[in-house]
């Protein structure tokens, strides 16, 4: 127990928080950890599955000791590689899915935001308490308006409280529901199915998320024409629609 393991299996790699003792709380020198887990997977790794040990917390977030007694510039430094860590999670080419399988609070909520995918059981809560510790909520906690609205971005955020999934079931921020025995299938079926299309599409179509995110919407559909276009430069583009077999009809 103690700094987050990764484990490659059939294309697929896990990173786990390992901390269980402290609800899978984050160290600072978790960060490099998980970001280099992510940035270092090679053409074997298809798609990345991120969660916690146990069955309380997928993370209790940065551990509260990390800003104690901190001055602006150690901040800054602290906060700084959180927003790289979530930042690699984000802007990974390889599909992402987090497996919520208890508290995501915090850092740890930035992070299941940053995945592509989110799977959840019914009584696994979600929040940003960082506002009682007199603190924002920063990074990619700007991505909260996009999943469930501007109105209840800001109430997460300002109250700093705890709130259920099921206050979110209308957003569908949580991509797949279902019983603590299921979680583990069902990202993992998630996972094996983004992982079965190209790389080299899921880097485009990821990367075509952030453009649309940061730009105008014209911008935007200009960017994507390029996109489009440069894919077929790729044999596997070729071979991909070559192969390609409509679903039938029921």
């Amino acid at each position: 127990m103690g700094l987050p393991l990764i484990r490659d299996e059939d294309g697929i790699r896990w990173i786990t928080l390992d901390r269980p003792e402290i609800r899978n709380a984050l160290q600072v020198e978790d960060l490099d950890v998980i970001a280099d887990g992510v940035q270092s997977a090679g053409p074997q790794v298809r798609a990345i599955i991120l969660t916690g040990t146990g069955d309380r917390a997928f993370s209790a977030g940065m551990h509260v000791k990390t800003f104690a007694d901190a001055t602006p510039q150690s901040a800054r430094e602290s906060i700084s590689r959180v927003r790289d860590c979530v930042g690699a999670i984000r802007l990974s080419p390889v599909p992402t899915v987090a497996l919520v399988n208890g508290y995501c609070i915090g850092a740890a909520f930035e992070m299941a935001l940053a995945c592509d995918l989110r799977v959840a059981h019914p009584d696994v809560q979600f929040g940003l308490p960082e506002v009682k510790l007199g603190i924002p909520s920063v990074v990619d906690a700007a991505l909260l308006h996009q999943y469930v609205g501007l109105s209840k971005a800001k109430e997460i955020i300002l109250t700093g409280d705890m709130y259920p999934l099921a206050d979110f079931a209308h957003t569908g921020m949580a991509n797949r529901i279902v019983g603590i025995s299921e979680l583990r299938k069902t990202a993992l079926a998630l996972a094996q199915q983004l992982g079965s299309y190209t790389p080299q599409v899921m880097a485009a179509q990821k990367g075509l998320f952030e453009t649309w995110l940061n730009n105008s919407l014209q911008d935007g559909i200009d960017a994507s024409v390029d996109v489009f276009a440069d894919l077929f430069a790729h044999p596997e583009t070729v071979r991909a629609i070559a192969q390609y077999q409509p679903a039938p009809r029921r």
